[in-house]
């Protein structure tokens, strides 16, 4: 069985004689953390058991409410908001910007926009106003 591209809160643990699926999340400051071996039910029934698990402790936890609102080393001034320098296969550098929120599923919602295509500034008032209809959804 392959391993789950993306399994909310649950990843795979191989560490020194035991394999198996961890369960983790943290509200407020406060962190759950389960471990399900393969031993007795094989990976297929850790996973199941993973995901019963998380199931059940998401129903118990409010709802996750981190939005990070200050964060010294942002350069846009806007929280969420970033200027990123990459480089394509060749190795030209290009810029954009890209703004990232959190999801009321818990995800990260994320957007971004090319300097290139869309100019300096436009790119950036662009991003701003994603991470706000994104903040928005929350109801933040």
């Amino acid at each position: 069985m392959a391993s789950p591209k993306r399994e909310h809160l649950i990843r795979r643990y191989e560490h020194h004689h035991f394999t198996g699926w961890v369960v983790a999340a943290k509200r407020r400051g406060e962190r759950w953390v389960r471990y399900f071996s393969d031993k007795p039910h094989g990976r297929a029934g850790a996973l199941q058991a993973a995901r019963a698990f998380r199931e059940s402790l998401l129903a118990r936890l409010p709802p996750p409410t981190k939005v990070k609102r200050k964060y010294s080393r942002n350069t846009t001034g806007v929280v969420g908001v970033a200027r990123v320098k990459e480089r394509t296969r060749a190795g030209r550098p290009f810029f954009r910007y890209v703004a990232s929120w959190p999801r009321p599923d818990g995800r990260i919602g994320r957007a971004t926009f090319s300097i290139a295509k869309h100019g300096e500034a436009r790119a950036r008032r662009s991003a701003i106003q994603a991470r706000k209809a994104g903040l928005a959804e929350l109801g933040l």
